[in-house]
């Protein structure tokens, strides 16, 4: 192509979404992608990558081979790869189309699977997971919008199951939009984050692991993971 009115790049300074791998590709709509490992001026991204990819440790802990792992939002899908070894079946949903196509030309040799899934409007199957993880993702919707987020997480877990779902402990104190994330609609207080998973699970079934690490912004941030655990098949489900 002669012009890059017709090209979209992703990748490189972008500090929202993280690309591991570079690759050109014409995606499904014709256009032409090009993207770049993300790469941030200033930024050790040893240290970026490594606390990206730590993450889905949460989830590690919880795989065994062949069991069913979905990831909602999978982002550029690396975690396809992270979680690789673990011979897992893997799935990643995400709302942009063409990061969905960089996903499945990444990442689909890791018995992985990609598709097109809105956070807002989750369609999910119902027990269809043995483990489900929302990393980085509920934060991203508005307050209003994350009960039916999580409910229909819960409800794709099979009895036993386990959702790790995690969220940056609001810095203002006050849940709502972060005032220094223009793509966090809805950062949670420690308390409401409980109040939330307290709705969908028995408190019994909830654990709660907090992390804090700085971030690529330069704030300190405190992370907290909510470790969720469906009943086996015939226990009380929650109310």
């Amino acid at each position: 192509m002669s012009s890059d009115e017709h090209v979209l790049f992703l990748g490189g300074s972008d500090k929202e979404r993280l690309y591991l791998k570079d690759d050109e590709f014409v995606s499904e709509s014709g256009v032409r992608v090009v993207v770049r490992a993300t790469d941030i001026p200033g930024v050790d991204m040893r240290d970026t990558v490594a606390r990206h990819k730590a993450r889905y440790f949460q989830l590690g802990l919880f795989c065994r081979p062949d069991l069913r792992v979905l990831d909602f939002p999978c982002g550029s899908g690396y975690a396809a790869e992270v979680l690789g070894p673990l011979h897992v079946s893997y799935t990643g949903l995400d709302f942009d189309r063409t990061t969905v196509e960089y996903a499945k030309r990444t990442y689909g040799r890791y018995r992985a699977g990609y598709d097109v899934g809105d956070l807002r409007n989750p369609e999910l199957a119902r027990e269809s997971y043995d483990v489900v993880g929302c990393i980085e993702g509920l934060e991203h919707i508005e307050l209003d919008r994350q009960d039916g987020l999580i409910s229909a997480l819960r409800d794709a877990l099979v009895p036993g199951g386990v959702l790790v779902v995690s969220s940056p402990e609001a810095r203002s104190g006050v849940s709502g939009p972060s005032a220094d994330n223009p793509y966090h609609l809805g950062e949670l207080t420690r308390s409401d984050f409980l109040s939330l998973l307290s709705r969908h699970f028995k408190p019994s079934e909830i654990e709660v692991v907090t992390q804090e690490a700085t971030l690529t912004t330069g704030y300190r941030n405190t992370c907290l993971y909510g470790i969720c655990h469906k009943p086996e098949q015939g226990s009380h489900a929650a109310a």
